[in-house]
């Protein structure tokens, strides 16, 4: 069988590699024999994730591969889509008690991952511990019957009906940027960061907010705390996914369109009830149906040229629209949702959650992930020195929130290449 790749893979090369990196960080070491199994188990259970990236004439298609995934034992991320990889697009490491997943961002988004980790824990705990008392209503299970909403390709065949468009104003932004000075060179780092759910919860929506836009307040006070007399807006991005529109919640696809958020440096001694509306107003008005609408539409006119252009051209029109519309931001950030584990949080310390590291050139990415009653953090940044990580932390304490680090890495997210 043969499935249809989304028109963003073409742009595929050393600076986009556009890949993710899920670990789940267990209570005791990693367990190899066990890992193989539920290795074993994620591979039948969705087929679909078992594929390899081939030419076909002029095109890229991903076409069933039998290979095992492998597991690399030192908790390096593999080259996915080459021989280190069984050129499978997912790989997966251990190390120490993690158990780390790489997946290509171009085959699947957040959501798109977070069933196959779950599955995954599942049955390594299946194998190493006692899963009796588990729920696995949330759980998808080898003895589950695939749907074929699952793998399908989600896109239509012809446009959606636009309906209403709410107005749209070309903004231009003057983003702050990190100094280049304050980044050392010794690549990306990653800092997790654990809060606790119920008390984060309660300031977010005492003060009309999401866990995204109370996030991005604290992310915007931190910054004006360190940078008092910076004059740049603080230009943040949050990617929103367009299941719902496409009538598919449980297609695997990379489903996610991205649009930028901002505040303004005046507006940093505002009350936090304020900020926090004023974010959470954006990120609803950016959440539009109309413009999700139009992501599709936009998508279909996209794929429709890219059969004009032989394999050459399709690359480098994607590597040039990529480069041409990654704006200047200060940071990214996304958040799954609140995923139920079913349990399974009783054999887990944390999970944490990394993406991109496509040449962010001083920006910071934030993903958020929950596990049990904690909020996972997940910063990753170009260089070492912590000292927003740290003033981020003072900022959650300011509100009464415990922000625990949990763990510190160099953080080199898998490269990917195209056949």
């Amino acid at each position: 069988m043969n499935y249809k790749v989304i028109p963003l893979i073409y742009a595929a090369n050393e600076h986009f590699k556009n890949t993710i990196r899920f670990t789940a960080e267990f209570n005791d070491e990693a367990d190899p024999d066990a890992l193989r199994y539920a290795a074993d188990c994620v591979q039948k259970r969705y087929p679909y994730f078992s594929v390899r990236l081939e030419k076909a004439g002029e095109e890229l298609v991903l076409a069933e591969n039998t290979l095992p995934f492998v597991i690399s034992g030192d908790g390096e991320p593999l080259c996915l889509n080459s021989d280190e990889s069984n050129y499978h697009l997912v790989a997966l490491s251990r190390k120490g008690n993690s158990i780390s997943v790489d997946i290509s961002h171009f085959i699947c988004d957040g959501n798109g991952v977070a069933p196959f980790v779950k599955t995954l824990v599942y049955y390594y705990a299946k194998k190493r511990y006692d899963v009796s008392g588990i729920d696995t209503r949330s759980i998808r299970l080898l003895t589950d019957s695939i749907e074929e909403e699952e793998y399908r390709y989600p896109f239509p065949g012809t446009p959606l009906p636009k309906e209403y468009t709410l107005p749209e104003k070309a903004k231009e932004y003057d983003p702050f940027r990190f100094d280049d000075e304050l980044f050392d060179s010794s690549g990306s780092y990653a800092y997790n960061l654990q809060a606790d759910m119920a008390s984060l919860m309660k300031c977010a929506k005492s003060s009309d907010g999401s866990p995204v836009s109370f996030v991005s307040v604290m992310l915007f006070r931190s910054l004006m705390s360190l940078y008092p007399g910076n004059k740049k807006d603080i230009v943040f991005q949050v990617p929103h996914e367009y299941r719902k529109v496409l009538g598919c919640p449980l297609s695997h696809d990379c489903l996610a369109r991205v649009f930028n958020t901002v505040l303004s440096p005046k507006d940093a001694d505002r009350p936090l009830e304020l900020l926090n509306t004023w974010v959470r107003g954006q990120i609803i008005l950016g959440s539009d149906p109309s413009a999700d609408i139009g992501a599709v539409n936009g998508m279909l006119q996209l794929d429709a040229y890219m059969h004009t252009l032989p394999l050459e051209g399709k690359k480098q029109a994607m590597q040039s629209m990529v480069g041409g519309s990654i704006r200047e931001h200060t940071f990214g950030i996304s958040y799954t949702g609140n995923i139920s584990w079913g349990g399974l949080e009783r054999y887990l310390r944390d999970v944490h959650v990394y993406a991109g590291e496509n040449e962010r050139h001083g920006s910071l990415s934030v993903e958020m992930f929950t596990m049990g009653d904690k909020f996972s953090i997940c910063i990753m940044q170009p260089g070492r020195d912590p000292f927003f990580v740290e003033e981020l932390i003072r900022t959650f304490a300011d509100q009464g929130i415990e922000c625990r680090p949990m763990s510190e890495e160099k953080c080199h997210l898998a490269d990917f290449v195209l056949p």
